[in-house]
């Protein structure tokens, strides 16, 4: 009974043990696929909040800006180079009440001429009233012929935030005879701003002008200030929209933008980084908790039902071994089952010196290359990532005993999946092994190349400090730059490097090159981060 609880502990053990191996595997591997989904979603929900704000904004100023177009032109019907006779003022002044009837969010509509005069239904303008110094005027003069911008601004009485469009009136020859202007209120706009979000609850959406100054957010206080740590991530060229993360003092921030260059404006969408993670982890933990226990469960029902169909065939085995060991060959005294196990049996009873010292000898040399196979990546024939990691172990502890420099060099194939996705996965392999075969071909034969994962390679170059494994970072550029890849396909790399200090440990440097080789990337690929 001794043994047969001592076998039952050993499989309860293993199975437990290989249970828990399982749980790490797929608890990794959901955690991954759940945290990159979960950022995937956060980044659609702003995507899809900025792209109706945006959508908002533009369909609003649409109507405004084609009357402020169509006022000012022929089809109108109107004739501005007479607007000193008072049946034109008469016909302008109807043209206005006409537009500010048909579009319900004009709340001015007027027309400014080159000698100061202003015309404009229901009000009327101081004496000293100067319309061609005014900021809408000179707004139109520098846009002509364009419309102006749009100009947010809040009514100094009702403080509504309304927006301000304006064009050049031309004369027959272009000179420019006046403006003419509208402004509509943005309530619908300010509205659609401050929309919160159930799920994010630090969502919002804010507009700026292409120089980072603040024209429209939730935050009345914000306005006209310039927010610099954005802008210097959104990019300059035309119609451009993206996401982007940027450090906002002690918050993280997710971003999504989209520019409006009609208008001079970047509608803004963004959110703490902290209310997206936090959803995130609670749905990881909940999942690996639900793996966990299903995982450790099953694997406990199997080992109950091995245990007890498993050991008392096996202890008869073991006795009979035993026996036929001592010479106690009692041939007929044991009646082993009609499977795997009374096979084992009989091919131990016949089992002879001869044979096991030759199976001894073959587990040797499979031994030996199941070694070789365990440190060589299979594609390229270069280091496995955990052969580079013994390579990297020995470093630092010779590192801490002679304090010899040695430095560490990643790189990543640029835009490797287009590679894959344009000419197939076999000469994405062979891209691979070209670059395997490059590479060591230029690096000395005292440092070690690794494939790390993918398209990650590893450079340890022992007794090397930064500026050497500088030198050598060019090297490997250089002869990359100038291999000829089949299907002539262009590669190229980004590289970070480090050299191992006394403030390093073996996790901080491999985190470091990482970062910087994700640096490299971030400006622009096809670089060295040293």
């Amino acid at each position: 009974m001794k043994k047969f609880s001592k076998l039952h502990h050993q499989i309860f053990s293993i199975t437990t043990a290989l249970a828990f191996i399982i749980i790490v595997i797929i608890s990794v591997s959901i955690a991954s696929l759940l945290y990159t989904q979960g950022i995937d979603n956060a980044e659609s929900v702003l995507r899809n909040k900025n792209r109706s704000v945006t959508a908002l904004i533009e369909g609003y100023v649409a109507p405004l800006r084609k009357a402020v177009k169509y006022s000012g032109s022929p089809e109108s019907g109107v004739d501005h180079t007479h607007y000193r006779e008072q049946g034109t003022k008469e016909e302008i002044l109807s043209l206005f009440e006409i537009l500010q009837k048909t579009i319900p969010n004009i709340h001015y509509i007027f027309s400014g001429y080159e000698d100061g005069s202003l015309l404009i239904n229901h009000y009327t303008p101081p004496a000293d009233y100067n319309a061609v110094i005014r900021p809408w005027y000179q707004a139109a003069i520098e846009s002509s012929p364009r419309i102006s911008d749009g100009v947010p601004y809040q009514d100094i009485n009702s403080k509504e935030w309304l927006v301000s469009f304006g064009k050049t009136l031309l004369d027959t020859n272009m000179n420019v005879i006046g403006v003419i202007s509208i402004d509509a209120g943005m309530d619908a706009i300010v509205e659609a701003l401050a929309v919160k979000d159930e799920k994010y609850p630090t969502i919002y959406n804010f507009v700026m002008d292409t120089e980072g100054k603040i024209l429209i957010h939730p935050d009345e206080a914000l306005p006209d200030t310039v927010n610099k740590k954005i802008i210097s991530h959104i990019p300059k060229a035309i119609n451009t929209s993206g996401s982007l993360s940027y450090d906002d003092e002690d918050q993280q921030k997710l971003a999504h933008f989209n520019r409006i260059d009609e208008l001079g404006w970047i509608v803004v969408t963004e959110v703490n980084f902290a209310d997206i993670r936090h959803p995130i982890i609670d749905t990881i933990i909940a999942t690996v908790l639900m793996i966990v226990i299903g995982t450790l469960l099953t694997t406990w029902l199997m080992s109950y039902i091995l245990s007890s169909h498993l050991i008392l065939p096996l202890r008869k085995l073991q006795q009979r071994v035993q026996e036929i060991t001592e010479g106690k060959d009692e041939l007929g005294k044991y009646v082993f089952p009609n499977n795997e196990i009374g096979k084992i049996s009989e091919a131990i009873e016949k089992l002879t010196e001869k044979a096991l010292v030759q199976m001894n000898i073959e587990l040797k040399d499979k031994n030996a290359q199941l070694s070789t196979i365990s440190h060589t990546d299979q594609l390229t024939s270069i280091a496995n990532r955990r052969k580079m990691m013994e390579v990297l172990q020995t470093e630092v502890s010779r590192y801490q005993s002679t304090h010899q420099p040695f430095s560490v060099l990643m790189f990543d194939i640029d835009h490797f999946k287009r590679v894959n996705d344009s000419h197939g996965h076999e000469m994405g392999d062979q891209v691979l092994i070209h670059l395997a075969q490059i590479v060591e071909a230029t690096i000395r034969n005292t440092d070690t190349l690794g494939r790390w994962g993918g398209e990650e390679f590893v450079i340890v170059c022992p007794n090397t400090d930064k500026h050497m494994a500088l030198n050598m970072a060019e090297k490997v550029f250089s002869a990359i730059h100038t291999h000829d890849f089949p299907l002539q396909i262009n590669v190229t790399v980004s590289l970070g490097l480090s050299e191992f200090t006394n403030e390093h440990s073996l996790e901080s440097v491999l985190v470091e090159i990482d970062r910087k080789m994700y640096r490299a990337k971030q400006l622009g690929r096809n670089q060295i981060q040293a």
